[in-house]
């Protein structure tokens, strides 16, 4: 699946961050020690609007798909 491709985990830091921004949901709203640097973030995020575009991308065709199978169904 092209989803997955959003989030490189070929190597310990790629897999330490996303394990970061999954925690994240918890522990930066309940947790006075939580912390990430600048250059974690600026990652995640990049991944984050890649995420956002593959989305994207596979709901257009699946549209198209349907779309397709509707005109052809008459």
């Amino acid at each position: 699946m092209r989803l997955v491709d959003a989030w490189p985990r070929d190597t310990r830091r790629e897999r330490a961050l996303f394990e970061k921004l999954k925690d994240a949901y918890v522990k930066a709203r309940y947790s006075k020690h939580y912390r990430i640097s600048k250059e974690d973030l600026l990652w995640l995020a990049e991944r984050v609007e890649k995420l956002g575009q593959l989305v994207q991308d596979v709901c257009q065709e699946r549209l198209a798909l349907l779309a397709s199978e509707v005109r052809e169904a008459g």
